[in-house]
């Protein structure tokens, strides 16, 4: 529990770091708090469902994973491409490294493997790159949308934990199972108390930093964001569960202790960075 609650406390400090770093000396550095998430996230997903190959396409997919955020970079901020066109130019990219994986394979299992390569292609990159998109808005929308994904995933973890875990013993250990099949754990008053947490989390967010957003009902906003933001939080969390059951893991990686990889801790930001984005782009 120490090592668990020290490896937490140092990735909160880490990303309130690059807040301030973003926010006072330039929004690059959160493309490279991005960058570092698709490089290890690329990793462990490659590493967890490749089937043990360490082919060329094993390396060249972690490569893309490498330089994702930095072509975005390059799309979105140097030659000025729309948020569509650096979507789409991303997605091309994906599917060239893909083809250029398959023509490479050299294992006999090549399908499985190939399908691997795929989904480490797609999985978190192209997520990633919503993360990024928030970062491209202007005014106050671009530091809200952030706060907002790294409030509303921890805060829909903690409670639906703490209200599963309450309810469970109330229940005497028979309170009905969410998705028994992918994450035994998991409860339906715990997925009930994380949509609370993410309506809570999501509701500090406003009456803390107050961002000017042009809304007339900026709570009723906040209050839908934070709900539907949890359902996808949680949505990516039992992605993730699906993945690591089908390969038979429990992490995705050992650097952060107690608490996996990379991939264990942005698994339902990744599908929570979606609604975000559109969400703030329709405002």
């Amino acid at each position: 529990m120490k090592i668990r609650t020290l490896s937490g406390a140092v990735y909160v400090l880490i990303t309130v770091l690059f807040f301030m770093l973003r926010e006072f000396v330039s929004d690059y550095f959160f493309y490279l708090y991005f960058a570092i998430f698709s490089a290890i996230g690329t990793m462990e997903v490659s590493r967890a469902v490749g089937y043990g190959v360490k082919d060329f396409s094993y390396y060249f997919t972690i490569v893309f994973g490498i330089l994702l955020v930095p072509f975005f970079v390059l799309f979105q901020k140097t030659l000025r491409l729309g948020s569509l066109a650096c979507f789409i130019l991303v997605n091309v990219l994906a599917l060239i490294f893909s083809i250029i994986a398959k023509k490479k394979m050299t294992d006999k299992n090549e399908v499985n493997v190939y399908s691997a390569r795929v989904i480490s292609l797609y999985y978190p990159s192209i997520f990633i790159v919503f993360m990024c998109l928030l970062n491209t808005f202007y005014g106050d929308f671009p530091l809200t949308a952030l706060v907002l994904l790294f409030v509303i995933s921890p805060l829909t973890d903690t409670m639906a934990y703490l209200v599963g875990m309450l309810y469970n013993k109330i229940k005497k250990g028979n309170a009905k199972k969410l998705c028994p099949k992918l994450s035994p754990k998991k409860t339906i008053a715990g997925a009930i108390g994380g949509l609370i947490g993410g309506a809570i989390g999501s509701i500090l967010v406003l009456v803390i930093f107050k961002p000017n957003l042009g809304l007339s009902h900026p709570w009723l906003f906040f209050i839908i964001v934070g709900v539907l933001g949890s359902m996808l939080t949680q949505m990516g969390d039992l992605f993730e569960s699906y993945v690591k059951r089908s390969v038979g893991i429990k992490d995705m990686g050992k650097i952060l202790p107690g608490h996996g990889g990379v991939m264990d801790r942005i698994d339902g930001m990744c599908f929570c960075a979606i609604l975000l984005y559109f969400a703030f782009l329709i405002i």
